[in-house]
């Protein structure tokens, strides 16, 4: 609930009991929980006093907190919980151990981009409202924001955040974040210093981590705080068994020769996985992707993790699945330890439950830019647009910018894209082109893509195949033109293409990744896509889909049913 700023305190050393003016204090609580608004409490041994405040910190100034005042900024979510440990508000719900209550208390560790942040923050909030106690790591300037959201007022849902001098790594690039989510426990230690705090404030400690699977250091983290971890896959099924088969594949040299340096020879033929389809050499060594030595110990964190939580749901990836579960049951047979249990809890992103906001870093999301895309497709048929978004990490190079822009022109076809690129990079006239012929509508920055993609006017999805776009698009019965950039996302393009069979794949994906694609093909992808027999029949074969996944997380279905066992497995 605090973040600590300085040197750590000992609440013991103050007299926070004798409070003449709590009485009054808790008064200002109650207004504030009926207004949204936030305190700001000041203490110091002579008693307390309070203000208006709307953000969250806990300031340490002076001799280090053993005669100093503290200003303690509760914002609006925890004064709605009342103030763990020191006081209590009739209207408050607390974390506090003071009254020998057990509580189970999750410690989330997400991987710091907008889809793998989404989706461990939705699975949070799902925990959360079945009564546990959620503390969510994120960056400093992060928290104020989130900790606004209105689902979050009344429910337990605590923030704790990196040091300031922790810098956020820009979303595209990818190997620096992989690289500070893989050594987190060097960045970890003033977390677990703030825990020790608000633990000695009255707030129960966490009884378990949910981790983003790339947070490998979060192993060493549950160590230090004797507690268990479960991994967590906002990457699906397909990435999470090649990710259990991964330290096999890269340890044996079959089919890949290490070259002794942390790197392996390349190996063009098909990769054959049981419970996946045969796998192109490069698609699994992608080279923007990791370190081989990563890899393997993701897997290996994998293989001793007690729950196994993944963003999919049966019907859409049984064979992975299956596999998954039974490779578990392996592993832990020859360790002589309990098999892990797996719970399917997607898909995370659906759009009746959950609200759609960027939780990219620094990405503001306007509610002016929000409504002005989703008035255009209201004036578009039905089925005659595509929406063209490659995520949050998507870059592509002027000319390949302009090829797109091409052939969208010369297949005629109605559009909503979203440009991360300079507009520069666009044909001469074509905006005054666009403009006169309504066509299309070019967004920049953040849009709602859950509420585009269960748009009527919507009939195809021009994605990278990451996940959360991939699993969105099937679960609102949208057919996809599969064009992965990086990271898993030809694995994800692979099921799409060849196994589910709702979509198309766009370009040729090598070891160096993704090449140029020319207009022609471009234009050709389009027109098949949106106006052909084939792009029908993947229409169709998408809405089968469609229905399978509202059937796993209605109420009493098996995405449900999974979050409330994970649930009653979290220890208290």
């Amino acid at each position: 609930m605090l973040r600590r700023e300085g040197t750590p305190l000992n609440f013991g050393e103050l007299n926070l009991t004798s409070r003449p003016s709590a009485s009054e204090l808790g008064k200002q609580i109650d207004q504030a929980t009926a207004a949204g608004e936030g305190l700001e409490i000041v203490c110091s041994k002579s008693g307390l006093h309070s203000q208006s405040s709307g953000s969250a910190r806990l300031l340490d100034e002076g001799d280090g907190g053993r005669n100093a005042p503290l200003a303690l900024l509760i914002g609006p979510s925890e004064v709605a919980q009342g103030f763990p440990g020191f006081l209590s508000s009739p209207n408050s719900k607390q974390s506090s151990v003071a009254n020998g209550q057990k509580k189970k208390h999750v410690l989330v560790v997400p991987f710091p981009t907008h889809a793998h942040v989404a989706a461990v923050y939705r699975l949070a909030l799902q925990l959360a409202q079945r009564g546990a106690t959620i503390t969510f790591v994120t960056h400093a300037d992060e928290a104020p924001k989130m900790r606004k959201y209105e689902e979050l007022q009344g429910l337990d849902f605590n923030f704790i955040t990196y040091a300031e001098s922790v810098v956020q790594i820009p979303p595209h690039q990818f190997p620096a974040i992989v690289g500070f989510a893989s050594n987190l426990s060097e960045v970890f230690e003033p977390i677990l210093q703030e825990l020790q705090v608000r633990q000695q404030a009255g707030q129960s400690p966490p009884t378990c981590i949910i981790y983003d699977r790339f947070c490998t250091g979060v192993a060493d983290i549950s160590e230090k705080l004797g507690i268990p971890y479960y991994t967590f896959y906002s990457n699906g099924a397909l990435f999470a068994r090649y990710m259990q088969e991964a330290p096999r594949l890269l340890t044996d040299g079959n089919p890949f020769v290490s070259n002794g340096d942390g790197t392996f020879q390349l190996y063009d033929g098909l990769v054959n996985i049981p419970g996946l389809p045969p796998i192109p050499g490069p698609y699994m060594l992608e080279s923007s992707f990791s370190k081989p030595s990563w890899r393997i110990r993701t897997g290996r964190v994998m293989q001793n993790a007690p729950a196994v939580i993944i963003n999919t749901f049966y019907e859409l990836e049984k064979p992975q699945i299956d596999e998954i579960r039974r490779q578990c049951a392996e592993q832990a047979a020859a360790s002589g330890r309990k098999t892990s249990e797996v719970f399917l809890v997607g898909p995370l992103s659906e759009a009746a439950t959950f609200k759609d906001r960027s939780f990219a870093p620094g990405v503001s999301q306007s509610e002016n830019g929000r409504a002005e895309c989703l008035q255009w497709l209201d004036t578009q048929k039905p089925q005659s647009v595509i929406f063209i978004c490659m995520g949050s990490m998507g870059r592509w190079k002027p000319t390949q910018v302009e090829e797109l822009a091409l052939a969208l022109e010369a297949a005629d076809v109605s559009f909503l894209w979203v440009l991360t690129s300079s507009r520069e990079a666009l044909p001469a006239g074509f905006e005054q082109r666009l403009n006169e012929s309504g066509k299309g509508y070019l967004a920049t920055g953040w849009v709602p893509q859950l509420e585009i993609l269960q748009h009527t006017a919507v009939g195809g999805f021009l994605s990278h195949c990451g996940w959360n776009s991939t699993i969105e698009s099937v679960s609102l019965g949208v057919p996809m033109l599969c064009w992965p950039q990086m990271a898993e996302q030809p694995l994800n393009c692979r099921v799409m293409v060849d196994v589910m069979k709702v979509g198309l794949e766009v370009g040729q994906f090598t070891f160096q990744g993704p090449g140029p694609v020319g207009r022609e093909e471009l234009e050709r992808a389009f027109r098949r896509l949106m106006f052909e027999e084939e792009g029908k029949a993947m229409r169709s074969r998408v809405q089968d889909l469609k229905l399978k996944a509202q059937t796993a997380v209605a109420e009493g279905g098996a995405s449900r049913r999974a979050v409330d066992d994970l649930w009653k497995m979290i220890p208290e």
